[in-house]
């Protein structure tokens, strides 16, 4: 009774000192696969402890509670050595245990050979030719190609949750075996030798088909990258395109201002010139001079400046043909706003965009009251532009988007929704403000708004309507 006590402690150490080999060589294969190093005297500390424990658990119970119990802890004792997710090493360290077992039974089927030409009866001898085989094998499966940093689908961010599952129930599977060949007791050996044969052939194909679609699962990843990359480079260039577009109509909107304005100059030119009698242009002049004869021209107030003079004379006439009725009002000096405020150029279309907008505005107007006041200068203590008309009030939603997008309701009478576009990049050029104040619907003796443009360094924009409370942003 002593003598077979004896022999199932010893068999016991062995059971203990194996799960220490395959501990440690399923910890090298999870460093292979997380890349972290850990300290090592606390790793062996902990894995030798938990061996003992599944040793005891193996003698007080059985095998297969043994190596559960071994798979979970040393889930827990890698999980937190490297403070990750325990699920993920959960899985983690279920495959590797199995693989090493295989490769622990692959190291027992080759030992048989040296143990039975020497006829090795020791068990302690016998374990340690095993690890012989069993250490280098590990070894030389890493230095693998395929394997040398471990496997794709275990590394942290898992993406195909089939494969996991696949490989999670096939690592099962081979664990259960070999706690039935740990337990197995010499009976219906040939049943189990091509049980076992049919059960590799199938797990050999189920792997070798998993992994191909893995791997197209991960090429098809890879074209939808590359595909989702070029889709933003494109959508970049037509970013780029419409800001180009953007500034381009910007552009082209305030020389088409600048353009009529020199047109109109250059044919109020030739209507007093000898070239008029040299150049074949007499019905366009006459067509003119019959339109301009239609209503008298007042002589407007000057700046001084030709430029900004050329533009308000240019908006006269625009007036004029309208049947709009212009009047301008100048405080103060001109050439000091333009040096210290605004330049020639950006004064010139602000006055041509706001006028523009304010025709517009009469012309969709039912009222018989057709008139604008402009009044640049020194206005309220601060050099302002303030133009009013008798014109139709903004839509509400122009107004939510004033400014933002190019944007009109008045296509088909010459708008082209730039005019605020080139008026709100000019504010933001020189933190001025802008106020819009309406005074009601289009009355027969009353202007129904004005906008008023403020050089005074705040970049605010005001809505003071009768429709609406005031609202300020910047």
């Amino acid at each position: 009774m002593g003598y077979g006590r004896s022999l199932e402690q010893i068999q016991i150490y062995i059971y203990i000192l194996k799960l220490f080999c395959i501990s440690l060589g399923t910890y090298y294969a999870v460093l292979k696969n997380t890349g972290e190093k850990n300290n090592i005297l606390k790793i062996i500390i902990g894995i030798a402890g938990v061996s003992i424990i599944c040793g005891w658990i193996k003698y007080k119970s059985n095998s297969m509670n043994s190596i559960i119990f071994l798979t979970l802890l040393l889930s827990v004792i890698f999980s937190q050595f490297n403070k990750k997710n325990i699920g993920y090493f959960i899985l983690l360290t279920t495959i590797c245990l199995n693989i090493n077992y295989v490769l622990f039974f692959i190291a027992t089927a080759i030992s048989y050979l040296p143990n039975g030409i020497f006829n090795i009866q020791n068990n302690y001898i016998g374990l340690g030719s095993i690890l012989l085989i069993y250490f280098p094998i590990i070894y030389l499966f890493f230095k693998v190609k395929k394997f040398k940093r471990g496997f794709g689908f275990l590394k942290e961010k898992i993406i195909n949750d089939y494969i996991d599952v696949l490989i999670l129930n096939i690592s099962i599977i081979i664990l259960f075996l070999l706690i039935v060949f740990s337990d197995y007791n010499g009976i219906n050996t040939e049943s189990i030798f091509w049980g076992i044969i049919a059960f590799a052939v199938v797990m050999i194909i189920t792997v070798q088909k998993s992994l191909q679609l893995y791997y197209k699962q991960k090429l098809l990843i890879q074209d939808l990258n590359e595909t989702k990359e070029e889709l933003e480079k494109k959508k970049q260039e037509v970013e780029e395109l419409e800001k180009e577009n953007l500034n381009f109509s910007k552009a082209s909107h305030s020389i088409a201002h600048k353009q009529k304005a020199l047109e109109y100059k250059l044919n109020q030119l030739m209507l007093n010139s000898e070239i008029a009698d040299e150049i074949d242009i007499q019905d366009r002049i006459k067509s003119i001079t019959k339109d301009l004869q239609n209503q008298p021209i007042i002589e407007l107030p000057k700046t001084k400046i030709p430029q900004i003079d050329d533009m308000l004379t240019y908006m006269q006439s625009e007036c004029i043909n309208n049947k709009i009725d212009f009047q301008l009002q100048i405080n103060g000096n001109i050439h000091y706003m333009i040096n210290h405020h605004i330049s020639i150029e950006k004064l010139e279309i602000l006055l041509a965009d706001l006028i523009k907008n304010a025709i517009i505005a009469i012309n969709y107007s039912k009222s018989t009251n057709k008139s604008i006041l402009v009044r640049l200068g020194m206005l309220d203590g601060i050099y302002s532009l303030y133009v009013y008309d008798s014109g139709i009030e903004f839509e509400e939603e122009t107004l939510k988007t004033l400014g933002t997008k190019p944007s009109t309701t008045h296509a088909d009478n010459g708008g082209t929704g730039m005019g605020f576009m080139n008026i709100f990049d000019t504010l933001k050029q020189y933190n001025a403000s802008i106020t819009i104040q309406e005074y009601g619907k289009p009355s027969k003796d009353n202007f129904t708004k004005v906008i008023k443009i403020k050089f005074d360094n705040k970049n605010e924009f005001n809505i003071n309507s009768y429709r609406q409370e005031k609202t300020t942003t910047k």
